[in-house]
């Protein structure tokens, strides 16, 4: 029953990826993994139930691949930039109206994306900006809970599908550039030339 439920949410966020969530009925979920209604009732509820569910899996899976990176004991600046990188290939293929369609049609599902971010992303970033200050490689004249609420913050904002789309940019767009700016804002001069080496050499 687990490896059944898995299966039918990894279909399902993969069609909501390519297509968005107005689109895709349960019958499109049907069709893509070949079983009949009457089993994907077994697992969910309806397409709400579907869709939140949907975003807890794939909240699971952003749990496992930031302990992945964690376990690479990169310092700071890689780790972040790995970080991104994983945000990054999402974003690549997320269908443009997707954050639109959650927080306008499945409030339920963007309720739990958009708390489970800010807690989420306030973590990644206060672990990360001690750890660099340890490493010696981020300022130690900031204060880590302040800028990490703040960084939160900020890329809430920017996934705001409204703000993204007012600023005529993708959301990989902006991300790219936000990360950018954050590490260049709390790195020391050391930093910044690891920085620099790192996004020359990616280029």
């Amino acid at each position: 029953m687990v490896e059944k439920l898995e299966s039918i949410l990894q279909s399902a966020k993969s069609i909501f990826m390519r297509y968005g969530l107005r689109s895709v009925t349960m019958d499109d979920v049907c069709r893509e993994m070949g079983i009949s209604k009457k089993t994907l009732y077994q697992f969910v509820c309806d397409k709400s139930d579907l869709v939140k569910k949907s975003i807890e899996h794939e909240i699971a899976a952003d749990k496992s691949n930031v302990c992945k990176i964690h376990e690479m004991q990169l310092n700071a600046i890689e780790e972040m930039l790995q970080v991104n990188n994983v945000v990054g290939e999402k974003l690549k293929n997320l269908h443009p109206s997707l954050l639109f369609e959650m927080q306008k049609y499945y409030p339920e599902a963007w309720t739990v994306m958009s708390q489970y971010r800010k807690e989420f992303i306030v973590k990644i970033i206060f672990d990360n900006i001690t750890k660099g200050q340890s490493e010696g490689i981020y300022r130690t004249d900031i204060n880590p809970h302040i800028i990490s609420k703040l960084y939160a913050s900020k890329v809430e904002l920017l996934t705001d599908p409204s703000v993204a789309n007012s600023m005529d940019f993708t959301p990989l767009q902006l991300f790219e550039e936000n990360i950018k700016y954050h590490i260049r804002g709390i790195s020391n001069s050391k930093g910044q030339e690891l920085l620099e080496q790192y996004l020359s050499t990616n280029k």
